[in-house]
């Protein structure tokens, strides 16, 4: 059994080899790929990492409960920043915005915990239709606290969006309540969103990230003790899969949106979509209905035209 154990292990090893040479020959030739290209084929990559991850959290789900799936996912990314702490030291932590960071945790926690628990009771392309509504709440946050001035054609945005939120969740049947937790931890992501936007403002992007890694741990650990189960070794691979394509995805997500505008590459983003529908019917055998399709395109389309907007406002100021 050992023997079979340092095998797997030694092919692991090979295969890791392997792919490291393919990644740095590709990493030589990414300078003679045009930016936007570039850009776009990173928003695609990202998304279908999103997807997977999604994908590996269901599943996993029905064997552990979602809360433990939470705490687990928090605590590898922590070790996955362990390097950057060893190599930067205490300067790392250090922040003029220690309140805001304390806000965006707390928060934080409750969406990644409600987003995690809804993603196991509802279908997977729906919680990726309803996950695109962040940039709608963002916007309607940002009209009732940072006081940015709305116009009719970023409230006809608006409202279409909800429209087409309504149309994904169909409450004249009834409002699942998987449903609703996605819908409320994208609204407390939405409130992130500001909390991060003031914080890049003084602490530079390791230092948020590593404060929303470890800071998510407590949080997760309290809801995940009640329900806790020791993992099984195949189940903590699962786990650490599930940590490695989120941080993967968010990390291409932020190279894609650093080399290419957002309203150009969001459409893009609305192939989540499909990705999920079709590894929804492959894993869970989900069948979306046409109203998922139509409220999706309503809230892509709802959302892709207020980043655009806002595109245009800072180019004239």
């Amino acid at each position: 059994m050992q023997i079979d154990k340092i095998n797997e292990i030694f092919f692991k090893l090979i295969k890791l080899i392997f792919f490291s040479r393919i990644y740095s020959n590709f990493k030589q030739k990414l300078p003679l790929i045009p930016k936007g290209i570039l850009a776009i084929i990173l928003m695609i990559v990202s998304g279908f990492c999103f997807v997977v991850m999604h994908s590996a959290v269901k599943y996993l789900s029905q064997e552990i409960h979602p809360f433990e799936i939470a705490f687990f996912r928090n605590v590898f990314v922590a070790l996955v920043l362990a390097p950057i702490i060893v190599n930067n030291g205490y300067t790392i932590f250090i922040t003029k915005q220690p309140k805001i960071h304390i806000y965006r945790i707390i928060f934080n926690s409750v969406a990644l915990i409600c987003f995690f628990y809804g993603l196991s009771i509802t279908t997977l392309a729906e919680a990726t239709a309803l996950g695109f509504t962040v940039p709608i709440f963002a916007t309607i946050l940002s009209i009732l606290f940072l006081k940015e001035v709305i116009r009719i054609r970023r409230l006809t945005a608006l409202i279409l969006g909800f429209i087409g939120t309504l149309i994904v969740i169909r409450p004249d049947i009834s409002i699942e309540i998987g449903s609703f937790l996605i819908i409320f931890s994208a609204f407390l992501w939405s409130i992130c969103l500001i909390f991060i936007k003031q914080l890049t403002k003084t602490d530079n992007a390791i230092t948020i990230s590593l404060y929303a890694g470890i800071g998510l741990i407590p949080a997760t650990l309290f809801v995940a003790i009640p329900v806790w189960t020791n993992p099984t070794f195949e189940q903590i691979v699962i786990l650490f899969f599930i940590s490695f394509a989120g941080t993967l995805a968010q990390t291409l997500m932020n190279s894609a949106l650093a080399r290419g505008e957002v309203a150009m590459l969001l459409p893009f983003d609305f192939l989540r979509l499909i990705w999920s529908a079709l590894l929804g019917y492959t894993l869970f055998f989900e069948t979306p209905e046409i109203t998922l399709w139509l409220g999706g395109i309503l809230i892509l389309g709802s959302t892709s035209y207020i980043a655009w907007r806002e595109m245009r406002l800072k180019n004239i100021t």
